[in-house]
């Protein structure tokens, strides 16, 4: 393993997300994985590498990243947390509640960022979001508005 500096990867990890904010999905998870490289079995990357394919809509994929994070770091609540966002939009409620609650107890302080992630998932799950439904619903909007915009 090469050591680099912690600032270093800090600074790759920026770039990676640069990318994926542009949708430059290829680029991001070629970097996040070289990160991962750098860095074997450390959440942050992974997760990274996770958030790629979720911003793909690939839930499996990004689904299976995590679970994979998870064996290699267990107490890590960044990884439950964003486990649960991706069986939530994969349309598994129960097991993203399931996978929050879990994150929430690994950080269970209103200073942990993933703990309170995952705390406003589970209050949404509970005021009853669904993102399938809602992404029905958009679909069905956008396609009566391009059917109007044709008949005027």
């Amino acid at each position: 393993m090469i050591d680099v500096p912690r600032e270093d990867i800090v600074v790759m990890l920026e770039a990676g997300y640069i990318y994926l904010a542009m949708k430059r999905f290829k680029e991001a998870r070629t970097l996040f994985e070289g990160i991962c490289e750098l860095a074997p079995k450390h959440d942050v990357p992974l997760v990274a590498v996770a958030n790629v394919y979720f911003a793909m809509a690939k839930y499996i994929e990004a689904i299976r990243v995590l679970k994979n994070t998870i064996k290699y770091n267990p107490k890590s609540a960044f990884a439950h947390a964003h486990l649960g966002e991706a069986l939530l939009f994969y349309g598994k409620r129960d097991d993203a509640k399931e996978i929050l609650e879990k994150a929430s107890q690994l950080e269970p302080d209103k200073s942990g960022q993933s703990g309170e992630f995952a705390r406003s998932l589970i209050e949404l799950i509970n005021l009853g979001y669904d993102p399938l439904k809602y992404k029905k619903i958009f679909k069905e909007v956008v396609k009566e508005q391009r059917e109007k915009a044709k008949t005027s």
